[in-house]
């Protein structure tokens, strides 16, 4: 029973309360003043804000996201278990720093038995020759046939080819051994890794993501009227909500094909570093769309009451509290959209 009470009191309570606040927002519990009296305990003397219509550059809000123009996928180029990883995401690296080791075992043993091969191919030759040598003495003196004369010199030259081919097998082996070293490519900060110690890695596979977080930028879908008024190198504003900041956009691409379905363009705008500014995140990039005429107020004589929004406006100097419309904003001024007209005063609430 107790539940049943309290389930239909609440909401009865919160009526109530709202009803109370409507009453008291439009003066219910005032005291009154008969026709033709002004109380002059009411009567405002102090400083006053008349409004008037201003030329004001207007703009419009694209939604964008933040992306570094810089970024890659870390990959393997040979197939090996991984041995170990050195960074996480988040981590901050510099060019040249070891992200990831393989096990090389199998490369090292590769490399050795290049080495091997030269050496044996080395001795090889160093007999060949001085029987090739020896040969031609006797064949200039007409002591040995031509045939084998023939059969050194083929000999000899053969050998020459194969170190050339061993040499070339050595190098190719030692820049595969060099892939079991995963290195930064550019100073750059870890986004997230897909791989761990034990799993083994095949070319191509994907084990980091980093991004260059000294280039950065905000890529934004522009609306073809407005993305034909855009020029390279123009300055916008863009505000990133999450960080409750505004930043300058430099546009430094605008990729000049529209896209069918949206009839929208592309556009890519460079941004300053900044240490919380993260590839992904939301952004609104400011349009210039021209010049209007507005009427501006200062954010400090608007008072803002759940979602309504008063000023208090002059009326045979009292003050009385008006509900208004409000528009964009404009630094510390915003757009009055309804409730004002031009002439009318102003106080601070």
């Amino acid at each position: 029973m107790d539940n049943k009470i309290k389930t239909f009191a609440v909401p009865i309570i919160a009526i109530l309360v709202l009803i109370l606040m409507i009453m008291w927002l439009a003066g219910a519990f005032d005291d009154k003043i008969e026709p033709g009296e002004i109380a002059a305990k009411n009567t405002y003397t102090g400083k006053t804000l008349t409004l008037a219509m201003r030329q004001v550059a207007m703009h419009e809000d694209v939604p964008a996201t933040v992306q570094s123009s810089q970024s890659t996928n870390v990959a393997a180029r040979i197939l090996a278990p991984i041995k170990a990883i050195h960074v996480k995401a988040g981590d901050m690296v510099k060019k040249g720093d070891v992200l990831i080791e393989l096990d090389s075992r199998n490369m090292r043993a590769n490399t050795a038995q290049a080495r091997a091969n030269i050496n044996a191919t080395k001795a090889q030759m160093l007999e060949a020759k001085s029987s090739y040598l020896r040969i031609k003495k006797l064949y200039d003196k007409q002591s040995a046939t031509r045939a084998d004369f023939e059969k050194a010199s083929a000999n000899y030259a053969s050998l020459k080819a194969q170190l050339v081919s061993a040499n070339q097998s050595l190098q190719a082996t030692a820049t595969t051994q060099s892939y079991g070293k995963i290195k930064a490519p550019f100073s750059a900060r870890v986004t997230d890794r897909y791989a761990e110690p034990g799993d083994l890695a095949s070319p191509g596979m994907k084990l980091l993501t980093l991004y260059n977080p000294q280039a950065l930028r905000i890529n934004a879908n522009v609306r073809e009227s407005l993305a034909l008024s855009l020029k390279q190198g123009q300055i916008l504003q863009a505000h990133i909500a999450a960080l409750k900041i505004n930043i300058s956009a430099t546009i430094e691409e605008i990729v000049p094909a529209a896209d069918p379905g949206a009839r929208s363009f592309l556009i890519k705008a460079k941004v300053e570093p900044h240490l919380q500014l993260l590839p992904g995140m939301f952004a609104r990039i400011q349009i210039p769309t021209g010049e209007q005429q507005q009427l501006l107020v200062p954010l400090d004589y608007i008072k803002q009451v759940g979602q309504l929004d008063m000023v208090w406006v002059l009326e045979n100097a009292i003050p009385v509290r008006r509900f208004v419309r409000i528009g964009q904003r404009h630094g510390d001024q915003v757009t009055i959209i309804s409730g004002l007209a031009t002439g009318e005063k102003l106080i601070t609430p």
